[in-house]
């Protein structure tokens, strides 16, 4: 193996792929990145068995081959070079990097030794998307996913296809959120549930992609890809079947209010100081007076009120919410003002932004005793 290539290329292709890279694993080579050189192009990839990231490095290659390195070791060595040509050559198994004046050798271990990568696959469902978009539309749901293994489905996000729009949506049984996506392709029909976790490592790597986001779906093989410009991941399809999260949506109200969320935020920071220490429990009192009121008290630290204006319409309504999911809610989506809906305070609180038909999010209330 033979290449030359610029250090900073080099670099951002390690950078992204040491993101498949295990912080633990039960085996060795996962550890390392698999550089191979062929067909003209110098290709990076990791893995972690679940989810495989491929990077393809712009270089001229003067001989084909290939070699495992170790994640750590190569991602540290060239992120402290200056900008310079890197020559790499393989020799008895040795690894040999020369930038500069700079001779290094690193030991690598047998490329047969990695597992086996995915393919993308060729009969695959096939879909474009603003890479943009669909790294907004992950942000703004990814944090309902459970954390709890117990009902694995649940810690993944759904991609439902209809005609010209898809859904993602993630449910944890305490909160929803719900966002659609326009695309390109046909899709319809189509819905695979991908791991949250490999979703926003996704969107992360191609939220500043200026190429389409292409996504190829394959139930047959479990797995999905996602391809942009010189990035390939792939990631195995959670099993299971995704709950009817649809049945939880309210279907009617007793009470709205519209407010500027920026005031929302504000008063839920302030007032969670002490509902952390309080079960994380926030009272939220709709008046007809255009105001909502915040409370949580802490019979150990004290006790805090806000109020926001807000153009209220419908009953006088008292309902508490999880503090923690109500700032998760608030730190991820953008929006000048919300609307709250309710249909009682033991009813799922709606929570929909002003002028945006495609986003929505549920939160479930707590039964507050006395």
């Amino acid at each position: 193996m033979k290449f030359t290539c610029l250090s900073e290329n080099l670099l951002k292709g390690l950078g992204v792929v040491s993101k498949a890279v295990p912080t633990k694993g039960s085996l060795p080579v996962l550890s390392n990145i698999l550089f191979t050189a062929k067909d003209g192009r110098l290709k990076l990839s990791a893995t972690n068995l679940d989810t495989a990231i491929t990077f393809y490095v712009g270089a001229s290659v003067d001989e084909d081959g290939s070699i495992t390195v170790p994640s750590k070791l190569i991602h540290e060595f060239i992120s402290h070079l200056s900008p310079t040509s890197v020559e790499g050559v393989l020799k008895d198994g040795i690894f040999h990097l020369q930038a500069g004046k700079n001779k290094s050798k690193f030991n690598g271990t047998d490329p047969t030794d990695f597992p086996e990568l995915p393919e993308i696959p060729k009969k695959s469902v096939f879909v474009e998307v603003d890479p943009k978009e669909f790294a907004s539309a992950i942000a703004s749901v990814s944090f309902s996913a459970a954390t709890d293994e117990s009902r694995l489905v649940l810690t993944g996000i759904l991609l439902a296809f209809s005609k010209k729009k898809f859904v993602v949506a993630a449910v944890d049984g305490f909160r929803l959120s719900e966002k659609s996506v326009d695309f390109e392709g046909k899709a319809e029909g189509f819905s695979v549930v991908i791991p949250a976790k490999t979703l926003v490592e996704v969107a992360r790597i191609f939220s500043s992609s200026d190429s389409p986001l292409k996504i190829h779906l394959n139930k047959e093989d479990n797995l999905c890809a996602f391809e942009s410009g010189d990035v390939v991941v792939s990631t195995r399809i959670v099993d299971g079947e995704f709950p009817d999260y649809k049945k939880i949506i309210p279907a009617q109200s007793i009470l709205t209010a519209e407010f500027a969320s920026v005031d929302l935020h504000e008063a839920v920071k302030l007032t969670n100081v002490f509902a952390k220490e309080a079960d994380s429990i926030i009272k939220m009192t709709f008046s007809d007076k255009g105001l909502i009121k915040l409370v949580s008290v802490s019979k150990e630290l004290g006790e805090n009120n806000s109020e926001i204006e807000a153009e209220v319409k419908g009953d006088k309504l008292e309902i508490s919410f999880n503090s923690k999911y109500l700032l998760d809610f608030l730190n991820n989506i953008k929006a000048e003002k919300l609307v709250f809906e309710s249909n009682g305070n033991v009813a799922p609180g709606v929570l929909r932004i002003v002028g945006d038909d495609s986003y929505l999010h549920v939160v479930m209330p707590i039964r507050v005793q006395g």
